[in-house]
């Protein structure tokens, strides 16, 4: 049987919608899994629906309240979502506890990081002296910017080279990694860009790779890694 994959929606505070880019769900089945939407549900249901899952993806969306993490927030903070926050670090720290193979993009590499305890950059420009442009003007499959991958990690297995080029939309980022979590990857201006798990599957980027599969099948593996990881969490 195929490994089921929950996939959090984000959530639109205004409309009180939950949205979520069809590339998400294009790039579980391309790699052999069943994607299982999550919407905007109370903790109760939350814990309901973890053990029903093989796997899980924190997509993007929006910034970390600093809040989360300690901090108070900084004038280049973006938009953020206070009941996403409360919903997405409760499934992370559950998933983190109980080993369920967990995939972050972008904003999910930042919550996963949150919840296992760590700190993140509120805004790379005005806080990184010297950082490059991580917001690209650019089409959303092209890479814009090399990530070097540490050779003994995780993340080196899965795309089977040390140096890539990513496609890049964020202006947060990790600062200081959570409890079980180490930086793997980073961009040639220190940012970091990757963070995995030194126990469990735990893979996190800074990066879209459901927007670059298509133009690059290199980008598919992550998805496919994440559902190996769940088929053997499932055995």
């Amino acid at each position: 049987m195929k490994p089921v994959i929950g996939i959090i929606a984000s959530w639109n505070e205004e409309e009180e919608s939950s949205v979520l880019s069809h590339t998400y769900v294009a790039s579980v089945v391309e790699a052999g899994g069943i994607p299982l939407l999550i919407p905007m549900v109370g903790q109760d249901d939350a814990g309901e629906l973890l053990p029903k899952l093989d796997g899980i993806i924190f997509p993007g969306g929006d910034d970390v309240d600093p809040a989360r993490y300690g901090e108070r927030p900084l004038p280049k903070l973006g938009r953020i979502s206070p009941r996403l926050d409360i919903l997405e670090l409760h499934f992370a720290r559950r998933a983190l506890d109980i080993g369920l193979p967990i995939l972050g993009i972008c904003r999910g590499c930042q919550v996963v990081n949150v919840a296992a305890g760590g700190a993140l950059v509120q805004d790379i420009p005005s806080q990184v002296g010297g950082a490059m442009k991580h917001r690209q003007q650019a089409p959303r499959w092209y890479g814009t910017h090399e990530v070097i991958l540490d050779e003994n990690s995780l993340a080196f297995a899965v795309f089977g080279a040390r140096r890539i080029s990513v496609n890049s939309y964020h202006h947060q980022s990790v600062r200081d990694p959570g409890d079980g979590l180490t930086v793997s990857g980073r961009s040639l201006d220190g940012i970091a860009e990757v963070v995995e798990g030194s126990r469990n599957f735990v893979l996190l980027l800074q990066w879209h790779p459901e927007a670059m599969w298509k133009h690059n099948r290199t980008f598919l593996r992550p998805f496919q890694a994440l559902v190996e990881a769940a088929k053997d969490s499932n055995d």
